[in-house]
């Protein structure tokens, strides 16, 4: 990371992307949004300016490749032995030139890829660092991201093949029987599929941070991704797969409008119906459209790499602070202005004091001060519990009062009557008065007679 060195005074380190505790799963959600205008001349400028751009002319390379390789074909007749050749010689042509177009294209998607983590990494500590600064972090794990991408890509393909293969065979045999057995054994693959693809993908989520971060190899990044996502498995997946849901609907639906208004741009391209009667312009009205969608939907799609790049790198952090503590480390960081790279591994790091019971592997809920004790829900911090030492000071030497009773003073002993009070010996407490006496009965005299009628 960046040295900043400090004289005099210093204002207060300005916030970063994160708070530097470990974080919630909304939290998480957020940030990997919020990152996109934290520094849009990188993220968006370069990262998906440089992808499209990357994207147009591959495919425009591509296509000029595949005019040329089959032009000569139609010079000559179809079923002649030279039709033949010129075709083979063309699609080899094609395949070879798509595979290393389509390697070139993967180095700009892996740099732009690295170029997020750095851009989360440095934003967490609250640092908004140029393209040549992020280049400097990549550049060192440009070819081992390349080596992650090419092996996940074997996996793929080896996964895929083993999971349509049964089907495949049953397709191939040709009788009613073997074609329903391929049918249900084709939607069991592609479910086990699905599982399987979630599966790896939450658990390598955060292989690609670990490599530019860490600066380790893929088999390595492969193993503390596996480590990291131990215990948090569940709240990993759904990070990626909310973030995985919501810009591939958001894609969705942009498509879908382009595609309504896909008649309307041609018009205007092309009005008064001008290329029905040329088919030169209809030609060319049609390429352009399609480009421009093509264009869009890329720029779409790049954005979704930096949304699910961000989460990957929020998730690993946060996952380092439970487990390691960095977040102590990118504390110090931000209030000295520079200093050692927070993210190195350092082996046997303590959790977070911060983190929850279950991934630090201590009970302490809240989040507590570092070096005094955790209050207890509805407890007021600084005060101690009933029975116990108040943490950072010393219990006093006098007993516990009790209860009602006012702490630093004696509990006055009850006295009878006749005994003195204590603290005035010479002055005799005065008898109790006695009870007052009940009245006596008074009956009342009898009442005359009633005169006579």
């Amino acid at each position: 990371m960046t040295d900043r060195v400090s004289q005099g005074w210093t204002p207060a380190p300005r916030q970063g992307l994160i708070p530097l505790y470990p974080l919630g799963f909304g939290t998480i959600l957020g940030k990997s949004f919020a990152v996109l205008k934290g520094n849009p001349r990188v993220l968006l400028l370069f990262v998906v300016g440089v992808q499209t751009l990357s994207m147009v002319l591959y495919m425009t390379a591509l296509g000029l490749i595949t005019f040329a390789a089959f032009s000569r074909a139609a010079t000559v007749p179809e079923f002649s032995p030279e039709f033949n050749e010129l075709m083979a010689g063309g699609t080899a042509i094609v395949i070879l030139s798509s595979l290393v177009l389509a390697a070139l294209l993967m180095a700009v998607t892996v740099i732009a890829q690295g170029i997020v983590v750095a851009e989360v990494a440095h934003a967490s500590l609250s640092e908004k660092s140029g393209l040549a600064v992020l280049w400097r972090r990549v550049r060192p794990a440009f070819w081992r991201l390349v080596g992650y991408s090419v092996l996940v890509g074997i996996a793929s393909m080896v996964a895929f093949v083993i999971l349509a293969a049964p089907a495949i065979v049953l397709a191939v045999v040709g009788s009613s029987v073997a074609l329903v057995f391929a049918v249900i054994v084709g939607i069991a693959a592609f479910l086990g599929g699905v599982v399987l693809y979630a599966w790896l993908a939450t658990k390598l989520y955060l292989a690609a941070p670990s490599i530019v971060l860490e600066r380790i190899g893929p088999i390595r990044a492969i193993s503390r991704s596996w480590v990291l996502t131990r215990g948090r498995f569940w709240s990993t997946f759904g990070v990626f797969a909310l973030l995985f849901l919501i810009t591939n609907v958001a894609s969705s639906i942009i498509s879908s409008v382009l595609s309504m208004f896909m008649p309307l741009v041609m018009g205007v391209l092309a009005p008064f119906g001008a290329a029905s009667n040329d088919f030169t312009a209809l030609a060319v009205v049609s390429i352009v459209a399609t480009v421009l969608v093509f264009v869009l939907m890329f720029a779409i799609a790049s954005i979704m790499t930096i949304v699910m790049g961000a989460g990957s790198t929020l998730c690993y952090i946060d996952a380092r602070m439970r487990v390691e503590g960095i977040d102590l480390r990118m504390r110090r960081y931000v209030e000295s202005g520079g200093g050692d790279d927070p993210y190195t591994f350092i082996a046997d790091a303590s959790p977070s004091p911060y983190a929850d019971a279950r991934s630090a592997g201590y009970a302490q809920p809240g989040y507590a001060q570092p070096g005094y004790a955790q209050p207890e829900y509805g407890q007021q911090p600084g005060y101690a519990q009933p029975g116990y030492a108040q943490p950072g000071y010393a219990q006093p030497d006098y007993a516990q009062p009790e209860y009602g009773q006012q702490p630093g003073y004696a509990q006055p002993e009850y006295t009878q009557p006749g005994r003195t009070q204590p603290g005035y010996d010479d002055a005799p407490v005065p008898p109790r008065p006695a009870p007052p006496q009940p009245r006596p009965d008074v009956t009342p005299p009898d009442q005359p007679p009633a005169p006579p009628v």
